[in-house]
């Protein structure tokens, strides 16, 4: 199924309702959580409000890829070209996040990030390709769920800036058991892709598809092994190496 106008309009609505939250909303919350917040220097002020906006993200786009997930209405792991409508709009809606995001990196001299604006120039064409090809959308999917853990990897920045140490602890252990449940747990999920290899269904979608999922995809879930061993290194170091200190 090709673009259309509500796709376009999610796509506007996330745009300006994540600048928003840099803009207004994040500087709010922020200041509720603590009065640490307004006597920080800007320029970590200005990087905590970006990640409320990246925490807020995550958690709705996560959040729907887990709905998706749970309730695929017809997108099995064994349909190559399905249309899936929420899928769809969670592309809309991670574009129109990515899009802000990189216009914020590159117009704010505390946000450079060289390594972001590459990132998000490929996220920007991953989102645009599951916006407009219904290929494997219960892979695609993985992809979306991963976010679920973004919340949490955002809070804890906030957490440790502002200097909240118990809700920094706790916010660690529900980023060790998230990352591995959307990270990690859904690795073996992806060769329920040999049935559509070995029929020669899958090699249909064109080659910019199969660097996706042959290439980008073992690397991408090789990053995320390596990353939830630091995760299980730096949980052990505070929960264990520090109370026997103690």
């Amino acid at each position: 199924m090709a673009i259309n106008i509500y796709h376009v309009l999610t796509l506007f609505t996330s745009f300006f309702v994540h600048l928003s939250i840099f803009r207004w909303f994040a500087s709010w919350i922020l200041k509720k959580m603590s009065s640490v917040f307004p006597t920080l220097p800007v320029n970590k002020q200005i990087m905590l409000r970006k990640h409320v906006m990246s925490a807020i993200h995550g958690a709705v786009t996560g959040s729907l890829g887990l709905y998706a997930f749970l309730y695929p209405g017809g997108a099995f792991p064994n349909k190559v070209w399905m249309d899936v409508p929420i899928y769809k709009h969670a592309g809309c809606i991670t574009l129109g996040y990515v899009i802000a995001d990189l216009l914020l990196l590159l117009s704010i001299s505390a946000l450079h990030d060289r390594m972001m604006v590459v990132h998000h120039f490929v996220a920007i064409f991953g989102s645009y390709a599951g916006i407009v090809e219904s290929f494997v959308p219960y892979y695609g999917n993985l992809w979306l769920m991963m976010e679920l853990s973004n919340p949490m990897v955002n809070i804890r920045h906030i957490l440790h800036t502002l200097g909240l140490k118990k809700l920094y602890k706790l916010n660690g252990i529900l980023l060790l058991v998230v990352f591995f449940a959307c990270r990690v747990a859904t690795i073996p999920l992806w060769f329920q892709l040999a049935p559509l290899m070995t029929t020669g269904e899958l090699y249909e979608v064109g080659p910019i598809m199969l660097n996706n999922i042959f290439v980008l995809t073992p690397i991408m879930y090789g990053l995320n092994i390596y990353w939830f061993s630091k995760i299980c290194w730096g949980a052990y170091s505070v929960l264990f190496q520090k109370a026997s200190l103690s």
